[in-house]
């Protein structure tokens, strides 16, 4: 084995999202959830990047959409004629090449008239990165997005050519409504983002830790009363409350007789310096930049509201958001390291439960020296002990 490059997009590209789309979607009722049986249609958009021509190129994600349509086919039932296959190669007609454009048409493919019960499968293996957040959904200030293959400019493109790419990113935003909001209830979608920065590409509210299978956002528990949430964590046995990976700010905190101490608490969270420590003026300065992050908390925590789903949602990532996808080679063929792991974590073990698959999966990306989390995420709440079907 030896890496090549991270899937992390060119430095310096802060691009404008380019198209206009409404951002409101139905919160979810808990009594509505239903678990799909993938027993419905199945179909599949499988879009692979390796950016040729550009100072960008990566070398693995043809082979990892050719992987994931043969182990596919052979291990779910997945028909061929229910299969499109994006690729920036020349040996695909015009339609399929993985150009911002073609990906939105065809998205829009994959969940047209979807039913409770359908098995959708979306794989993007290609370019990921961050962008500043414009809406103020983002705990970091930051969105994640991938790269279609005209985003990112040939080596000897123009100004002119460099800045209608930039255009053409995709910010998880606009991933989350067109892969997530039309999704009737019971319709599963699995995603599996092997790309940078992809830990919460599709502004998933619910996310899992790999050593325990508990949820590593505490909402729907907070919601909940106290008998509720015993029994749910008794019966379940994932949805008890971890402390999460991103920073919060806890209640408790502005408890503290010593709000200067409390401030330096919780903006050594968000990994910011205290304006002063000491005089009157900087004092309420820090106070004023206090309530300035509370309220961002309060607001992102409004807006992921409208993320939950009725639709039986789960997104398999390279990595966390803070983190890098390798690009890699496995036995001589070049791959991404999360497209590897999944696959070949399931040729061993065909029926893991969810807990077993990503546990697997960072197990073996752990053996191999690679140092990037994948992560499992959901629309809404899953029983990580039931056994994973696509």
């Amino acid at each position: 084995m030896h890496f090549h490059h991270s899937k992390e997009a060119p430095s310096g590209l802060d691009p404008a999202f380019g198209a206009e789309v409404s951002l409101e979607t139905t919160t979810t009722t808990r009594e509505e959830w239903i678990s799909s049986h993938c027993t419905g249609n199945k179909k599949a958009l499988l879009i692979g990047i390796n950016y040729s021509g550009t100072d960008s190129s990566l070398d693995g994600c043809h082979s990892d959409v050719s992987r994931m349509y043969k182990f596919i086919t052979q291990t779910y039932g997945f028909l061929a004629e229910n299969i499109v296959v994006l690729k920036d190669s020349s040996k695909l007609e015009d339609e399929y090449q993985p150009t911002k454009a073609n990906m939105l048409y065809w998205m829009q493919w994959l969940v047209k008239d979807a039913e409770p019960h359908d098995s959708l499968l979306f794989h993007y293996s290609g370019h990921g990165g961050q962008r500043r957040d414009r809406d103020g959904d983002e705990i970091d200030y930051k969105d994640e997005c991938i790269f279609p293959v005209d985003s990112i400019p040939l080596t000897d493109a123009s100004d002119e050519q460099i800045m209608i790419a930039h255009r053409n990113v995709m910010i998880d935003d606009e991933l989350h409504i067109c892969l997530v909001s039309p999704l009737p209830v019971g319709a599963r979608l699995t995603a599996i983002f092997d790309s940078c920065h992809s830990g919460s590409v599709l502004d998933l509210p619910f996310m899992y830790s790999a050593a325990s299978g508990k949820l590593k956002e505490g909402e729907f528990i907070a919601e909940l009363d106290a008998q509720k949430a015993g029994e749910m964590q008794k019966g379940r046995g994932v949805l008890a409350v971890e402390k999460t990976e991103k920073w919060r700010i806890k209640e408790k905190v502005f408890e503290m007789k010593d709000v200067l101490e409390a401030t330096k608490d919780i903006l050594h969270e968000t990994r910011e310096k205290l304006f002063v420590e000491k005089d009157a003026k900087g004092a309420l300065m820090d106070l004023e930049r206090l309530n300035g992050v509370k309220a961002h908390v309060k607001q992102v925590e409004k807006l992921e509201k409208r993320n939950e789903s009725l639709a039986d949602i789960v997104l398999i990532s390279g990595c966390k958001d803070t983190q890098t996808s390798a690009d890699a080679s496995e036995d001589g063929v070049p791959t991404g390291a999360l497209s590897w792991g999944l696959m070949s974590t399931l040729e061993e073990n065909p029926e893991p439960t969810y807990l077993q698959l990503l546990d697997g999966i960072r197990e073996k990306l752990r053996r191999e020296k690679y140092d990037q989390l994948p992560q499992l995420s959901t629309g809404h709440p899953i029983d990580l002990s039931t056994i994973f079907i696509a």
